[in-house]
């Protein structure tokens, strides 16, 4: 099966009122969507699932009663379920939400599956990229029963087979992608959905910065 890649500024094209949304890849039964946030969202809380919110262009800002963060290009924030919350942007601004791709969207119930009390906080993954040594994964988030990590700097991964589908998001940079024998290059704003128990590679000939999302174990 021949691997695709999605263009994430060319997909948001079709994006042109506040708030509108759009699915660009589904990995296991998560859904990777990208809307566009102008103006200020209603207060609300997703009472089954949670939310990561990762800014692709413009600035956000995503309040929560858990306290507020200001979100730029390359940092993101996962809002738990239960929590109140709401993303403004006084320019149009392009967002990564990542959710379940099948729970129920309950709404604004009673429900409380969450402690009373908490902090939101925010990932900085340029950051992250200034903290690593050599070319490797690190754990920035979890979302459900899926482990956000990145991959920052050059070098070069060898092949392991991938224990579930894993989504690749190239933030910044180019990286050379090996799956089995198939070899493609992902660029800046381009994502792609590697099936399970694919022989996977990374190289990184510059600073790259690479984020993935799979299932844990």
């Amino acid at each position: 099966m021949r691997l695709r890649k999605v263009e994430i500024h060319a997909a948001s094209a079709r994006l042109t009122r506040p708030f509108t949304m759009m699915d660009l890849a589904y990995v296991g039964d998560m859904a990777v969507s990208i809307y566009l946030c102008h103006g200020v969202l209603a207060w609300h809380k997703h009472i089954d699932h949670d939310e990561l919110f990762l800014v692709h262009e413009g600035i956000i800002r995503l309040e929560s009663e858990w306290g507020s963060v200001t979100l730029r290009p390359d940092e993101m924030a996962v809002v738990p379920k239960g929590v109140v919350h709401r993303s403004s942007s006084a320019l149009p601004s392009l967002v990564l939400l990542i959710s379940p791709r099948f729970a129920v969207d309950r709404k604004n119930g009673q429900r409380r599956l969450v402690a009373l009390d908490g902090e939101l906080h925010k990932v900085s993954l340029p950051r992250v990229r200034s903290q690593q040594g050599p070319l490797g994964w690190t754990d920035v988030a979890t979302i459900e029963e899926f482990t956000v990590a990145v991959a920052a700097g050059r070098g070069r991964l060898a092949p392991q087979p991938t224990p579930s589908q894993t989504l690749l998001i190239a933030l910044r940079g180019r990286a050379g992608l090996q799956a089995n024998q198939e070899w493609l290059e992902l660029g800046t704003g381009e994502l792609i959905v590697i099936p399970r128990d694919t022989w996977l590679g990374l190289t990184v000939w510059e600073e790259a910065l690479v984020l993935r999302v799979a299932r844990w174990g």
